[in-house]
């Protein structure tokens, strides 16, 4: 009897301590507007892209599908004042005018104004000087089965000393595949010509964000992993690499830790990161994204998957790429541009650099 009195009370004094929240508002992010785009030392155009947010990425803005924003009044401002127009090429998409080109130590900001009178501005930042790779280079490690064989990659940031630097390092691989050629049709009849080597772009959106804390002057490593050894073609990484602001490497930094969030206890608690990006004539509009201004320097490294391969992997790989089926033996097809079944396929030739 007294083990009941005892779980009365404490589910008493449980139910008591329920306090009802009446006031409770959610936030709705339906409204807000998503701004992407860079500015560099490199040749342009640059763009700037607009959408409401809607399937939002922060890795990749190409893959927004929110509703553009178009028509909207877009400008590079400079540390002199000085105002450069951008031009809608598409929806929602702008492109500086032929020409421009930014200029390292000079300051740049962003200013867009809608057509309901809204003004969104990025703050102020300067083009620092480009960064320079130190290496960039790849080694083959050789292996008793073809699945762990691997090409090693091996590249650096060259950090200047005595200077505060944060670096932002975009990937973009371009993969060359083989597929196979149909049956040429009996004679008289013309055989077609077969075009069965092309390019794909497997995407790629986590940046590599490096700062020289406690590392000045020295090469910072950026670890780039391997590739695999699952045909002869060749494979081409390039690599972005920009010297940003402190401001710029704190945001891509904060969206990386959110992004590895597991859900455990010890986790930090996801929220909200705030860009360089705010709406002047309406502080209650939400803008997403980031203007990323910095000094850039573009490479690309070829890693030969047929020139120096020892011949007992290059014949151990014969049978593997037959085995399992790598260039889709079952689906012939006279043009490689037209294999739908290729994610992200380029054709025949890679983009410029």
């Amino acid at each position: 009897m007294r083990h009941l009195i005892l779980f009365f009370s404490a589910l008493l004094f449980l139910t008591s301590c329920e306090t009802e929240i009446e006031d409770f508002k959610t936030e709705n992010l339906s409204s807000a507007i998503v701004v992407s785009g860079e500015i560099s030392n490199v040749d342009g155009p640059y763009n700037v892209r607009l959408n409401y947010v809607g399937a939002y990425s922060p890795y990749d803005a190409t893959l927004f599908s929110g509703q553009p924003i178009t028509d909207a009044n877009v400008r590079i401002i400079d540390g002199n004042g000085k105002e450069t127009a951008y031009y809608e090429k598409s929806k929602g998409y702008y492109l500086s005018p032929p020409g421009f080109k930014a200029v390292t130590g000079q300051k740049y900001k962003l200013r867009i104004r809608l057509l309901d009178g809204k003004i969104i501005e990025s703050a102020f930042s300067t083009i620092n000087p480009a960064p320079e790779l130190a290496e960039f280079s790849y080694t083959f490690k050789d292996a008793a089965k073809v699945e762990n064989m691997r090409f090693s990659l091996k590249a650096s940031v060259k950090d200047t000393k005595d200077v505060e630097n944060y670096y932002f390092i975009k990937r973009q691989d371009f993969r060359q595949f083989l597929l196979t050629c149909p049956t040429p049709p009996p004679p008289p009849a013309p055989v077609p010509v077969c075009n069965c080597l092309c390019w794909q772009a497997p995407l790629n959106t986590q940046p590599y964000l490096l700062t020289d804390f406690l590392q000045n002057g020295k090469n910072l490593a950026i670890e780039l992993g391997q590739l695999p050894y699952e045909d002869l073609t060749e494979w081409v990484v390039q690599l972005d690499a920009y010297s940003v602001s402190k401001e710029a490497y704190t945001y891509w930094k904060r969206l990386e830790d959110q992004r590895q969030i597991s859900g455990g206890i010890f986790d930090k608690v996801p929220a909200q990161v705030i860009g360089n990006l705010k709406c002047l004539t309406d502080p209650s509009q939400e803008v997403l994204g980031y203007f990323m201004v910095g000094g850039k320097t573009a490479r690309r490294l070829k890693v030969d998957r047929f020139n120096g391969i020892p011949a007992d992997a290059y014949q151990k790989l014969l049978f593997y790429v037959d085995f399992n089926n790598i260039r889709y033996k079952d689906i012939p097809i006279w043009d490689c541009k037209d294999a739908a079944f290729i994610n992200y396929n380029l054709g025949y030739s890679l983009p410029p650099l």
